[in-house]
């Protein structure tokens, strides 16, 4: 399937950027809505200011239910999907959350266990059972919200994306969700530009994989006529390692800040 764009997100950040308004991208959050809060807290957003999340909201921390939420509820909040968006829209059953079936063994395995049972707290009665027709009507506007997302988004100078692009797939805007919500080292190891004119951002792939500390960012070895870098990826490991942490970049100005984990 081709990866989808949404150009009325597009248009937004872009007129906010070139009006002086700070846009802020953040890696993989995976589950850690403490951590996410503190982040954002310490970006002291305007009102003219916008955060994307490059997806990877949900699966391995402790509490997707409540990141989701917070995207999803905060108009100045955007987010693109990531691979393991992917794979909670096609295995999350929120009426098997205690009894998973076949189909979602694969999920529960990589971190979507952890994801059911942020929802299976979220809506457990004092009494200990589940309040199930509030958690239907959660899961189901959590996962049409999903549903919407972006796989990528495009700005003059920048592209957003989850893992990256293929450069060996041509026209990177006709590329599969498969490519840019999976990928890694054909993306990485790329020896030419893949778009000339726009740095490509991006998480999936996280600093301890690359071989580097986690209070850093991998950039790219190719550099654009403009001097900047080609790619970047910012996903700092938040669920593991010895320093877990969120990573955020100013597109305005390219600051970097940084959020340990809060447990």
């Amino acid at each position: 399937m081709r990866a989808k764009r949404v150009t009325k997100v597009e248009q937004e950040l872009q007129v906010l950027l070139d009006n002086g308004a700070d846009v802020w991208v953040i890696g993989d959050v995976h589950g850690h809505a403490k951590t996410l809060a503190a982040l954002i807290d310490k970006l002291d957003i305007g009102v003219l200011d916008r955060i994307v999340l490059l997806g990877d909201l949900v699966d391995r921390g402790p509490d997707s239910c409540e990141v989701v939420k917070m995207a999803r509820e905060n108009h100045q909040i955007f987010a693109v999907k990531g691979n393991h968006e992917e794979m909670m829209l096609n295995c999350f059953d929120p009426t098997r959350l205690e009894n998973p079936g076949l189909n979602q063994a694969g999920w529960y395995y990589i971190g979507g266990r952890e994801t059911a049972e942020s929802y299976i707290e979220t809506f457990q009665k004092p009494d200990g059972n589940i309040d199930n027709v509030s958690l239907l009507r959660r899961a189901g506007k959590d996962l049409a919200w999903i549903d919407s997302l972006p796989d990528h988004i495009v700005l003059d100078d920048w592209r957003l994306v989850h893992a990256g692009y293929s450069p060996n797939e041509g026209e990177l805007d006709s590329q599969t969700t498969d490519s840019i919500l999976w990928i890694r080292g054909e993306f990485h190891n790329s020896t030419r530009i893949l778009d000339q004119n726009r740095t490509i951002v991006f998480g999936h792939s996280t600093m301890i994989g690359f071989g580097i500390p986690q209070d850093g960012i991998w950039c790219s070895e190719l550099e654009l006529n403009n001097g900047n870098f080609s790619a970047l990826g910012i996903d700092s490991c938040c669920y593991g390692g010895d320093a877990p942490q969120l990573t955020a970049i100013n597109l305005r100005n390219q600051e970097i800040v940084k959020q340990l984990i809060v447990n």
